[in-house]
């Protein structure tokens, strides 16, 4: 199969491949004909035509009322009818992204069409809905005849530029047509027939045009019905692609909505399997992203009564109240979801937690957690405070497109968090989220790690080779943390990656592309390590996109008492814990500390608290001593003689267990969270460093 292509001013002829199962044959008719065509006996004649082109009056019988409509509409349009070629053109890059569409829905369409066709001097021309040509394919002699007459991609095919034809008249019909020899309204056209019909997309709009053409002589017994097959097929796969875009949005859409609330939410399929549970049902459950999904509800919750009383009565829409094994103060309640035909095939389940009423009296105090806005949640990120809000709409605005986006903030504010609810509330949620800790990274292995590297590529390398962290967040989101971290050597391998989205693995040579969405993020200002050369500033430039700079928690003190109680009480469901809440004496103290270690030094904070505390409650003697400016004092008063002392003895204890942790804190913090710096000044190594990080509950972000 041959295709005509424009390049620059000029068209040039291609032959394709036409792939398997099509096999070429020329002057061989592919369909059986069963009767030949005779066009003669339906177009005008000649001098027919060429009174109304000079006069506007018809001689002898007139044609169909559609022909003589295109007629006067090219006459009343001053269509030039005399002998040229096609001369509106639209530039072919500006039709790429449609073009492209086409290609990737038609290709087996078209070979299907071309096999009918091959070798009876007839090719296939498809366009968009403005009746330029996108694509024009078939037997090469014919694709010469063409080129005369300039009918190749760009060519502007509508009544208004080239007068009656089948392609401009029915997307003007909105109908199939076919036009023979002298019934085109261009003389130049006389030679040729053609038959095409209107693409309509499933909103009822044009589309575009599907076309077969050729030399009067042709062979046409079956082009009609072969363009009425092919527009068929082609407006078929349009709906089925509308229907995969909808689901696709559906699915992100109800996936946002369950986990935006705060209630936790399952989804458990008839056979008693939850197939889909919210972050907010996991963190109830004490269970990990994702841990969820796939098990037996009935491991859970007192699930099997639920469905003893479906099967028995399987119209009833009443929902249940259910026991839960793990959390027993959830309120957990089963609602059947009823379809408009046969039995019930999904549950519904919500689970709340119960809160213990605190006696203590309430009072007006600084940073209530119940006065100013309401808590919103975004992913795993839970604020109030406007700052933080106005960084959270950012964010959700940079999920929906691929922009790269750098995320900028002190060490502690929950970089990661963020990175990780860009990703769950955008297109690619259902894609993988794939995190690297550049400062991590050797600088020996960069380029293994990010882009992958053949089999043999290095001594040691795997015989099959390995993907790297782009090729595996394919169709996700990569997440490149402390990327100030990364040795100015091995930045320049970055630039190429995220301007083209495309890899090559060590030792490789082929071009790899790759469909990810970029958040970087930083503890650093990147503006300043440039203008000192110890970062490239090109690379700051392709990553600094979206910037989203996150507050730290001191400029907004209103999400402290917000953040403590939702996360103490995580903790203590985690840890199976009673929990009652938090004396007002506390959050008071809470709120007033300045947080230099943001989120991850109040996380530290209330976990020392939960394991000490009685009673459930958190109480001012339960809070250790605060390093940094800032810290509250804890005074006898608040705390009564004996507490006092309890007190005490209680935050040497954790002092004494701590102190590691503490110089590890405080190492960091002077080193601005660089890993590599820190375990330096301590005099061990980056792994070593590590694995006390992990041991002490110690995140960099």
């Amino acid at each position: 199969m041959y295709t005509l292509q424009r390049t620059g001013e000029l068209f040039e002829i291609r032959e394709e491949a036409l792939g398997a199962g099509v096999e070429k044959r020329k002057g061989q008719a592919l369909w059986r004909e069963g009767s030949s065509w005779a066009p003669a006996a339906r177009r005008p004649l000649y001098d027919q035509w060429k009174s109304f082109v000079e006069t506007g009056q018809m001689r002898g019988p007139k044609p169909g009322a559609l022909l003589l409509d295109s007629w006067k509409r090219c006459r009343d349009m001053a269509v030039d009818p005399s002998p040229r070629s096609c001369w509106d053109f639209t530039p072919v890059a500006q039709l790429e992204p449609f073009a492209s569409h086409l290609r990737e829905l038609t290709r087996d369409i078209e070979k299907k069409t071309y096999k009918a066709i091959q070798g009876k001097n007839l090719l296939i021309t498809m366009t968009d809905a403005k009746g330029r040509v996108v694509r024009t394919c078939g037997d090469r002699e014919t694709l010469l005849e063409a080129e005369k007459l300039n009918f190749g991609p760009g060519a502007n095919w509508a009544e208004s530029s080239v007068g009656t034809n089948a392609i401009g008249t029915a997307l003007i019909a909105g109908r199939p047509v076919q036009i023979y020899g002298e019934e085109h309204y261009c003389r130049s056209h006389h030679a040729w027939n053609c038959c095409a019909a209107p693409v309509f997309d499933p909103h009822g709009n044009l589309w575009g045009a599907f076309d077969i053409s050729g030399p009067v002589s042709s062979d046409f017994s079956q082009t009609f019905p072969l363009v009425l097959s092919a527009t068929r097929e082609i407006e078929r796969l349009l709906f089925g692609t509308y229907l995969a875009d909808v689901e696709i949005k559906s699915r992100s859409l109800v996936s946002a909505v369950f986990d935006a609330v705060l209630t936790g939410v399952m989804t458990v399929d008839e056979c008693g399997r939850i197939t889909h549970a919210n972050q907010a049902a996991e963190a109830l459950l004490g269970q990990e992203a994702g841990g969820l999904r796939g098990q037996r509800a009935d491991a859970y919750l007192g699930f099997g009564r639920y469905l003893a009383r479906q099967k028995e009565d399987p119209a009833c829409a009443e929902p249940m109240t259910l026991s839960c094994q793990v959390n027993p103060r959830l309120t957990v309640r089963a609602s059947p979801v009823h379809a408009f035909v046969g039995p019930v095939k999904h549950t519904i389940v919500t689970l709340v937690e119960s809160h213990a009423v605190h006696p203590t009296p309430r009072r007006e105090r600084p940073g209530d957690q119940d006065s100013g806005p309401a808590a919103r949640q975004f992913g795993g990120v839970l604020y109030r405070a406007p700052a933080m809000g106005q960084a959270v709409q950012r964010a959700r605005q940079a999920a929906q497109t691929p922009s790269t986006v750098l995320l900028c903030g002190e060490t502690g504010t929950g970089k990661e968090l963020f990175a990780r609810a860009i990703h769950e509330a955008g297109p690619r949620a259902a894609g993988p989220f794939v995190a690297v800790n550049c400062g991590a990274l050797p600088k020996e292995l960069v380029q293994s790690e990010l882009f992958g590297y053949r089999g043999g590529a290095f001594t040691g390398a795997v015989n099959k080779g390995r993907t790297g962290k782009f090729e595996e967040a394919d169709k996700g989101t990569l997440f490149l943390d402390e990327i100030s971290e990364m040795p100015l050597e091995m930045q320049v391998n970055l630039l190429r990656p995220l301007e083209e989205r495309s890899v090559v693995r060590l030792g490789g040579s082929q071009a790899r592309p790759v469909d990810v969405k970029v958040v970087v993020a930083t503890n650093r200002d990147l503006a300043e390590l440039v203008a000192k050369g110890s970062f490239r500033a090109d690379l700051y430039y392709r990553i600094n996109v979206v910037r989203i700079d996150i507050p730290p928690l001191r400029q907004r003190p209103q999400d402290v008492p917000l953040l403590a109680e939702h996360h103490a009480r995580r903790l203590c469901r985690e840890f199976r814990l009673p929990y009652a809440g938090i004396d007002p004496a506390a959050l008071e103290l809470l709120a007033g500390h300045s947080w230099p270690g943001n989120v991850r030094e109040l996380l530290n904070c209330l976990e020392y608290a939960v394991n000490v505390m009685e009673e459930g409650i958190i109480r001012p003697e339960h809070l250790p001593s605060l390093p940094g400016g800032g810290q509250p004092s804890l005074p006898d008063a608040a705390r009564g003689g004996e507490a006092a002392r309890g007190g005490e003895a209680a935050g040497t204890a954790f002092k004494l267990e701590n102190v590691a942790a503490e110089t590890i804190r405080e190492a960091l913090s002077h080193h601005g969270g660089n890993v590599s710096h820190t375990a330096r000044a301590l005099g061990i190594g980056r792994n070593t460093l590590y694995a006390k990080m992990r041991k002490y509950g110690i995140y960099s972000y």
